[in-house]
């Protein structure tokens, strides 16, 4: 619904409409060669792969194809992306026949465990006859944008993976004016730009960070055609290949691509994939890229082996500005060097992550120059949605009357918090932070002995337990807990425990890689990695209290950014919020919500309809298994049955299947260990995925019951339950669904029992348009007005069917007191190295701007499926915007709406959950992508 006024605000994203247009007229044809392998040739790499796993005695092994990947890209300029299981090799460049032929040989020889000096080339296996014999065809891509009409674009696997090749090729050859920079990029083998001729720097020259640019193709929900995404990162560049994952190589020829490199090895020794080596040494190809890493990396394997020996200093830095020692840092040349490691984002750097917003805009900017004519821009205008005014972060988000009407609602006559505790500094802040929050005077609780709070209905309890809340076995902390009478609850009182913590993650962006391998090295001395993992407090205390029934939330000591000022009493922030978090894990909801809930959905009253949110997330794969498991947890928001009751809040989850309310709920899953082996048949496959459809099936059913079926929607995350429903693929929402028994969440059940409406949610910022500005426009769609942030919902102008909506977010951190919004109106060439203060000489001092994290905007994805008479998908889209605004724990905006955070925040707050999370580090992410989420 957009608005009715003359001028309309629009959305400006930093992303292109891939049209045949600009494939054709702007890059000129681009095209790729491609070699498509037949039905024999598969079943013979299925045949490979399974006697590869026997070998390995491994069912979770997969057949070394990125070594094929990995050595043509060495070979042939490095345009390469070899996808046996699509049945496809694509390349920029044509594949000599012969070269495929060997590389396939010793590749599937080796894997099979024959010694790469028997390995004869005259004597091929079938497999690589077959894939030799595949003809390569030189194909144009902008015939592969498949599409019918205003259809949804249906191009192969590998039109996504290589149609930003020729675009960033294109996009190298012209130089970047911004901010008194003449930015130089080159195309890098993923299909991005980077500059190392235009390096940021700390004020030493001694770290550096590079620009990069990465170039996506991905599709929108009703946008016939595909989208290019732009984004950019700061890139840090190590001194060295120890702990980096990644390496970015040049080659000979500048106008090939950087190559980027991924190693192998754990920990500190990193290095290049072996196999990949001796594939290349076979072929008498030996003066690659490759080699440069693999020397590289023997240099410093020698050195870190000679210093744990002899204790010695470790080998010297990269030298990556090739100047004498005693010579000041000349950026002007830029980075030159043989090979650029890439640093970890998850550990210290002098140098921030982020851009920053101006960045962006300059960027798309530039993007649509050099392109011309041929850009199509993906257009979005603002909606006319009310009440929409975000909370103020400094205000506390649940005041005390809201407190007891909520747990009032639950059915509960009283609130006891229980305070555990073991140093005075901690025992303080909870008090103080409870001060606040009641508005009350300061007390001095004695232990054991109830402090009221809130009249007879919220009080406090303090006591001291550093044996159960301290590090160490397991036994015997069951006992202490049963020895703590204030954990005792009955019917008619909700207890909730905050309890301190020193927990402290192995690592941080607090740390560089060193400190925290020096501080892994002092705790393996004491103990071994496992036994420090199962004597960890925390996770053995939270253990416990869920086995009795309650809910934890614990606090850690004080974080400050910089020091206190003596003279003015600050607010315990990160308490308050821990506050907060204890709250949300109880079920408490506060009065805002009801404001939040205005707007009818369909025929249905806004307090006639419930919300559920179900959380599906793939655990990272443990030794032995074949497939990693599959985790499921389910929230959802009932309304109040009476004007003066609050709503409630109630969970599922997959080792506890049945509806309760969420102070219940949450602790019953935490009792449990995730399953293991055998003991869960929701595994990350085809058959895995039907069981996680039919058990949440099963779970809407059940949940009808326990509503009365009573109308509900659902909201799900578009990327965790991508291989669930086949009518939440972009490419298939205009189409019927069937016979498919999993089309939607609850197409299987009786319509009484189906939800009304389902909302998919897209929080990543690898398949989202990037927003870069709001630009007001008049009725003929010129530009009278330029706005450079908002916090607004924005509807997609689609093609075809319904229109989805985009949510954009301006991170917390970059309105935050003190954040200084940088990165709005300036790049980081023109950033401050800082100044630190000297009152006696009277300077002031300035912020180091270049340690920074600098933020850009971020968008989230709204679409709507509207599956009753009456309701339309902006009745959907506006509550879930508005409850992503107004979040349960949270002074700032959530990824996702109530129903579904709570859903995530369970299965987060496991015991286990660090434990089985995939890795998320990377260059590439947005500092806002994972800090948005707000909890403590």
């Amino acid at each position: 619904m957009t608005s009715e006024s003359p001028d309309r605000f629009r959305c400006d994203f930093a992303t292109i409409r891939c049209t045949p247009e600009l494939l054709n007229e702007t890059l000129g044809e681009s095209s790729v060669v491609v070699r498509e392998f037949d039905e024999e040739t598969s079943k013979l790499w299925s045949r490979f792969e399974e006697t590869y796993r026997g070998r390995r005695g491994k069912d979770e092994v997969q057949a070394p194809y990125s070594v094929v990947s990995t050595v043509l890209r060495a070979m042939y300029g490095g345009y390469v992306h070899f996808d046996p299981k699509n049945r496809v090799l694509a390349s920029m460049e044509p594949i000599d026949d012969v070269d495929l032929l060997h590389v396939i040989t010793l590749m599937s020889r080796r894997a099979l465990g024959t010694p790469m000096d028997n390995i004869g080339l005259d004597n091929p296996p079938k497999l690589a006859e077959l894939m030799a014999k595949a003809p390569g065809r030189t194909l144009k891509l902008a015939d592969h944008l498949k599409r019918e009409g205003n259809a949804q674009p249906d191009a192969e696997s590998w039109v996504y993976r290589t149609v930003t090749w020729e675009l960033a090729r294109f996009l190298a050859n012209e130089t970047w004016n911004v901010d008194g920079q003449k930015v130089t990029f080159r195309a890098d083998s993923t299909g991005g730009l980077v500059s190392l001729a235009n390096p940021w720097a700390n004020e030493t020259a001694t770290a550096f960070a590079v620009p990069r640019v990465r170039l996506t193709m991905k599709t929108m929900e009703h946008v016939s055609d595909p989208l290019i995404l732009v984004s950019s990162q700061a890139t840090r560049i190590k001194d060295r290949l120890a702990f980096a994952r990644k390496v970015l190589v040049p080659q000979a020829d500048p106008a090939l691509p950087l190559l980027e490199v991924e190693l192998d090895g754990r920990g500190k020794v990193r290095y290049i994939n072996a196999m990949a080596l001796s594939v290349l040494a076979k072929m008498q190809m030996d003066n690659t890229p490759l080699r440069v890493i693999h020397q590289r990396s023997e240099q410093e394997r020698n050195a870190y082996e000679a210093a744990t020996r002899t204790e010695v200093s470790e080998l010297a830095p990269i030298d990556l500005l090739k100047a004498p020692a005693d010579s000041p840092a000349d950026l002007s040349a830029g980075l030159n060097g043989d090979l650029f490691p890439i640093q970890s984002k998850t550990f210290k750097f002098p140098i921030g992550r982020g851009v920053g917003m101006h960045h962006m805009r300059e960027l798309d900017k530039h993007i649509r120059t050099v392109l011309g004519d041929g850009t199509k821009p993906l257009a979005a205008h603002k909606t006319a949605l009310s009440g929409f005014k975000r909370p103020n972060p400094k205000e506390p988000v649940s005041c005390a009357d809201d407190v007891v009407r909520s747990v009032k609602s639950m059915s509960y006559e009283r609130l006891r918090l229980v305070c555990l505790w073991d140093r005075d500094e901690n025992r303080l802040r909870m008090v103080s932070a409870l001060a606040q929050a009641y508005g009350i005077d300061v007390f001095d609780p004695v232990d054991g002995k109830l402090v009221p709070l809130h009249g007879d209905t919220v009080s406090a309890v303090f006591w001291r337990a550093p044996e159960f809340l301290g590090h160490g076995p397991a036994e015997g902390r069951a006992a202490l807990a049963r020895q703590m009478e204030v954990l005792r609850r009955d019917m008619s009182t909700l207890v909730g425990v905050w309890a301190e913590t020193d927990h402290e993650s192995v690592t941080g962006e607090d740390q560089t890689e060193e400190e925290a391998e020096q501080k892994l090295t002092a705790k393996e001395k004491r103990a071994s990695t496992k036994k420090a993992q199962e004597e960890d407090g925390k996770h053995l205390s939270h253990r416990v209290l869920a086995t009795f029934g309650l809910n934890v939330q614990y606090t850690s000591a004080l974080k400050r950014a910089k020091p206190a000022k003596t003279d003015k009493k600050e607010r315990d922030h990160q308490a308050l919020m821990s506050l907060q978090d204890l709250y949300r894990s109880l079920g408490i909801i506060d009065r805002r919500i009801d404001a939040v809930m205005r707007d009818k959905i369909g025929r249905h009253k806004p307090t006639g309809v419930a919300r559920c949110g179900i959380h599906v997330r793939r655990q990272s794969k443990r030794p032995g298994e074949k497939q990693a498991k599959i985790c499921i947890t389910a929230s959802v928001m009932v309304p109040p049955t009476h004007p003066d009751e609050a709503w409630t809040l109630h969970g599922w989850s997959y080792t506890a299947p049945r509806w309760q309310p969420y102070d219940r709920a949450q602790p019953a899953f935490h009792a449990l260990d995730y399953p293991e082996g055998k003991l869960t048949a929701f595994v990350d496959d085809n058959a895995g995925y039907k069981k996680v459809a039919a058990e949440i099936d099963q779970a809407l059913s059940d949940l009808s019951d326990y509503l009365g079926h009573m109308p509900y929607t659902v909201t799900v995350d578009a990327v965790a339950t991508r291989r669930l429903w086949e009518g939440l693929h972009n490419r298939r929402q205009s189409e019927d669904s069937g016979d498919s028994t999993t089309w939607l969440p609850g197409s299987t059940l009786p319509a009484k029992d189906r939800p009304i409406g389902i909302v998919r949610i897209n929080v990543d910022m690898n398949e989202m348009p990037r927003p870069v500005g709001i630009s007001r426009i008049d009725t003929e769609g010129q530009v009278i007005a330029f706005q450079k942030r908002t916090d607004m919902l924005f509807e997609v102008a689609t093609d075809l069917g319904t229109p989805t909506w985009v949510l954009v977010t301006t991170p917390h951190q970059f309105d935050g007191n003190g954040a200084g919004r940088l990165g709005e109106d300036k790049t980081r060439w023109t950033a401050n190295h800082g100044v630190k203060p000297d009152k006696k000489n009277g300077i002031k001092g300035e912020k180091n701007e270049v340690a920074k994290n600098w933020y850009t905007m971020t968008a989230t994805g709204i679409y709507p499926v509207a599956l009753a008479d009456g309701v339309e998908g902006e009745h959907l889209v506006n509550a879930t915007a508005r409850m992503a605004t107004h979040p349960l724990a949270w002074g700032n905006r959530t990824k996702y709406p109530i129903e579904l955070h709570a859903a995530v925040q369970m299965d987060k707050d496991h015991p286990q959950y660090r434990r089985t999370a995939p890795d998320q580090d990377s260059d590439l992410g947005d500092p806002a992508d994972e800090d948005g989420e707000g909890e403590q």
